[in-house]
Parts: C-alpha cells; structure tokens; sequence
C-alpha cells in the first residue's frame, strides 16, 4: 500500500490546502504539516512553495506527484490482479483513427486468441486515453498520436499513411500541394486527438496554419467528420487506415500532394512495470499480428 506520507502529499498535491487535507486525512494540520516536513526531509527538496496566502507546488513537486500518481495505480493494479476472477477483465482505449480503421477486424482475433480475457474498449483521443492509463483506469491504449516515450512501456504495431481525402471527382481532387488546400473548406478533429497534432505539426514545417484555410469546423466524431468530407462539404487529413472502409467504396479519395509524404506508426502503449506486463506482451504481439493482416 501506498505509504501514508505520500498518500498526504498526492491529496495536498490535489487540492493545497492543509485544512481540507488534514479533514479529509481525519488529522491535524500539524500532523500534515509534518508528513510533508518528513518526505522534504528525506528527498533533501522542497515540495511546496508559498504564493500569496496559499501553496502552489516546486517543480520537484510536481515530479514527485507524478511518480506518486503512478506508484498509486500500480497498487490498485496489483490489488486488481490478486483479487482477480477466473477469467479478468481488461479495459483498454483506442483513438478513433485506430478504433474505425481496425478495430472492427483486430478486436474479433482478440477475442479468439485469448478466450480467458473480458475485454472492455473506450473510444478516446490521444490526450485523453494516456490520462486514463495514467489513472490505472485503462490496462493499455492503442493510439496514434506523440507521447513521452519514456514514460511508457510501448510497441508499434501498424504503419499508415497520413493523407488529404476529398470527395472523388470533386475540385478539391485537384489539389497538388499543401498550400493549395487552403482555399478548401477544412473539416479536422478536435484538439488533443492524434490526427490533429500531426496535421498542425506538418503545417508549422510549411510555414502555415490551421488558421490560414478559408473555413474551419471541428467534429470529434470521425464517421461523422468522414461522411461530410464524402458529401462534398470540404476536405480532411487522417489516417489512410481510418478511412480504409470508404476509400474501398469509391466515397472518398485520396488528394496526391507532392509534399505530404508522412507514414506513422501506431503504438501499444501501457505503464511500464505492469503486474500484467505477461499478458500485456502477449497482447501487443497480437495486436500486432491482426493488424497486419487487415491490410493484406
């Protein structure tokens, strides 16, 4: 179990304020006081600093919160595996790139090779499915967007191309480099999603922005964003393989611009040190494998 100094800092951490701590601790304000005295004593760094009549956190604070953060799920996680059923239950996220393009394929070979395994899939973007791992509320994401890589344990398991798509035969068709596309009503995802962030990153290495196209509209929900792109309404960027479906029935097509040439890896990402690390193993083998085979 998480030792009780720390558990005192994660809450102070949380909300600083000694008062509503030691309540809900059932201590007194010294005693809080002097467990965060112990772990500064012990770390030889100050935690928390005053900022007018309040305590924000040090950035060694903010270090230790993070790391506390994660010994905090590891426990739970271990807490889960020991009290475990005869067949676990295993909850984990895919961006909606991943979960619309293979999922639909992936997740039914998944479920045959490890028959002994509940799983249990939400849909998310990037930012938010690692804040869940963070939490311990997901066993694994895959996803398709930047993330620290040395806060992870991860593996690539799929390489798709990053494209412009349109409505075939429509003028957008025509485009032949990124700059042309900016007289195109633009359809993307919301901020935070994976597609967004590479999209705005190929953007700022051509000197441009989302800001720069005629018009601008966010959907969070890919098939939707998809459909309006089919229907003529603008273009978009993602993942070939989250428009696999529609580019196999001639609604989409793919815009050949002469200077968009990306091809990213999708990852399998979990905490590092899981007590189901085995599995997790395992499993990002296999995922790996029934990816592969959806574009064969």
């Amino acid at each position: 179990m998480l030792d009780p100094k720390l558990h005192t800092f994660l809450l102070l951490a949380q909300d600083p304020n000694t008062t509503r701590c030691a309540e809900k601790l059932h201590l007194t304000q010294p005693a809080v006081s002097q467990h965060i005295k112990a772990l500064e004593a012990v770390y030889g760094v100050q935690l928390f600093q005053k900022e007018g009549r309040g305590l924000v956190l040090t950035a060694e604070g903010q270090r230790l919160a993070r790391l506390c953060r994660r010994l905090a799920t590891m426990d739970e996680q271990i807490m889960q595996e020991i009290r475990r059923p005869a067949r676990p239950a295993l909850r984990f996220g895919a961006t909606l790139s991943i979960a619309d393009g293979l999922m639909p394929a992936v997740l039914p070979a998944l479920v045959d090779r490890f028959p002994q395994v509940q799983f249990h899939m939400v849909q998310q973007n990037t930012h938010a499915l690692l804040e869940q791992l963070e939490d311990g509320q997901l066993d694994f994401a895959l996803i398709e967007g930047n993330f620290e890589r040395a806060r992870y344990a991860h593996q690539p398991f799929y390489l798709s191309r990053f494209v412009g798509l349109c409505r075939p035969g429509s003028p957008f068709a025509a485009f032949r480099c990124l700059k042309d596309t900016l007289g195109a009503p633009l359809i993307l995802r919301e901020k935070g999603s994976g597609t967004r962030d590479i999209f705005e990153g190929e953007c700022r290495s051509h000197n441009l922005s989302v800001e720069d196209y005629a018009e601008l509209c966010e959907i969070e929900h890919l098939p939707t964003l998809l459909g309006l792109v089919a229907a003529g309404k603008g273009i978009t960027f993602a993942y070939e393989a989250a428009a696999r479906s529609l580019l196999a029935r001639g609604l989409v097509q793919i815009m050949e611009l002469e200077d968009l040439h990306l091809e990213r890896p999708f990852h399998f990402v979990c905490l590092p040190d899981s007590p189901r690390a085995e599995l997790l193993v395992q499993l990002a083998a296999a995922v790996r494998e029934a990816a592969c085979n959806c574009s064969q």
